[in-house]
């Protein structure tokens, strides 16, 4: 199962990709048809992955499977279908800057980095919290379910990726801050370093 919604989550995340002009494709995972899984901690590994390699008494874990995997793409149908009345689930600078400021509206939001630890340390919005990407799936429970999440990275289309994982795999509220870090530096943000204590 692991292995199919995964491999909905690369499809989606062309699909967002090709929104936002980025044109990426995900690289192929030693998981893939064809790849010759031999070794028994690789088969131990792919078991449930749809590789051909799930025994027969996991078969009745397939139906539940399918309606996980229908549900889901009833969830990015309904993403990708709801993305121009939405506004392509977009925030500018300015919204998160005011945000932030206004005391009753900064407790229901989070603002999440989605960069490589060593850009957040270097200088994040402060109160941030810093999940990179390629993180985000096995961590999704640290991002709040109750609070609108605003995504900030360098570049756009890598929040737009977070954005569509939350709003899909997990039921968050997420929207992707036009310009980033970047945007909020430009628009006279500050920003916090993080110091590596010794």
């Amino acid at each position: 199962m692991k292995g199919r919604i995964i491999l909905m989550a690369m499809g989606l995340f062309a699909l967002v990709a090709l929104a936002f002009g980025a044109g990426h494709m995900a690289e192929e995972g030693i998981h893939d048809p064809g790849t010759g899984l031999v070794e028994p901690e690789l088969k131990e590994e792919a078991m449930g992955t749809g590789q051909g390699l799930t025994p027969p008494d996991e078969v009745a874990g397939d139906e539940a499977d399918e309606e996980m995997e229908t549900d889901y793409m009833a969830k990015a149908d309904a993403f990708m279908m709801g993305l121009p009345e939405n506004g392509f689930y977009l925030m500018t600078t300015d919204d998160l800057m005011n945000a932030t400021e206004a005391e009753d509206e900064n407790e229901d939001l989070v603002i999440l980095d989605v960069r490589p630890k060593e850009l957040y340390d270097a200088g994040h919005i402060p109160g941030s919290m810093n999940i990179p990407d390629p993180e985000l799936v096995p961590n999704m429970e640290m991002v709040p379910a109750d609070k609108m999440v605003a995504v900030v990275c360098q570049i756009d289309t890598n929040s737009a990726f977070a954005v569509s994982v939350l709003r899909i795999f997990g039921d968050r509220d997420a929207w992707i801050v036009q310009g980033g870090v970047p945007g909020w530096i430009a628009a006279g943000g500050e920003v916090e370093v993080t110091t590596e204590v010794s």
